[in-house]
């Protein structure tokens, strides 16, 4: 079989020698859980060209923790947060401070005349983008919560068969993350269906302490390696914790 690294070797160990390439991988978590670092760590590794997407963060706050932790910086953001708000968001804070100032003939015009091209629509250029991508490729789409909550789910389970599809066919790999109980769980279990590899990242408040957990969920066609790892995240990143 050919793996590739998830990012953590002593995790690659537990997965019996990395994911298959081809994999689709979905990280889940409540917020604070440490999703986002994991794609981060997740993108600092392996030899594929890396793509990282991203709706939460500015291109410099992801390349600013990667130089922190002595990751790889040589990858390729694109920054869908950031064009929802030029493209869509500015727009709608302009209509309210129109209606808060009162709107003119020449504003109302002016508004029409921006708005005459169709709103892009961002799920469509985040498959369109992953199908450009030649392989093997690394691509992180943080997250998937962004373009639930824009869109119709068929529409997003339907991105992601695509995505899905042009990462096995080409035997890179997708890592895809996602806030855990916010979604409909219809929507979640197909989610969780179409993926290979489901990790959560899981803590409890022990005394004064979090302790902190990797859950391996699901490997396909691998149910042996399903388990709970501890973990600490120190200066090396996110790492299984050592045994007592």
């Amino acid at each position: 079989m050919n793996f590739t690294s998830i990012g953590i070797p002593a995790l690659d160990e537990h997965l019996g020698g990395g994911i298959h390439k081809g994999s689709t991988v979905l990280v889940m978590g409540s917020p604070g859980s440490g999703t986002e670092f994991f794609a981060k760590q997740f993108a600092s590794t392996g030899r594929e060209a890396v793509t990282y997407f991203t709706s939460t963060e500015r291109d410099e706050d992801v390349l600013s923790v990667m130089r922190e932790y002595g990751w790889r910086t040589d990858m390729k953001i694109i920054n869908v947060g950031t064009k929802y708000y030029e493209r869509v968001l500015a727009k709608k804070l302009e209509i309210s401070r129109f209606r808060q100032e009162g709107i003119t003939l020449g504003d109302i015009r002016k508004f029409k005349e921006g708005d005459a091209a169709k709103e892009e629509n961002f799920l469509t250029f985040l498959a369109y983008e992953i199908s450009k991508l030649n392989p093997p490729f690394r691509v992180v789409i943080n997250s998937l919560d962004f373009f639930l909550e824009n869109y119709e789910s068929p529409e997003v389970l339907m991105a992601m068969r695509t995505i899905k599809a042009h990462t096995q066919h080409s035997e890179s790999v997708t890592l895809m993350t996602m806030l855990k109980g916010v979604h409909e769980s219809r929507i979640q279990s197909s989610i969780e269906d179409l993926s290979d590899v489901i990790i959560e990242l899981d803590r409890e408040k022990v005394g004064h302490e979090f302790k902190k957990y990797i859950i391996v969920q699901k490997v396909r066609n691998r149910p042996s390696q399903v388990g709970i790892i501890p973990a600490v995240y120190d200066k090396t990143g996110i790492r299984p914790a050592q045994a007592p």
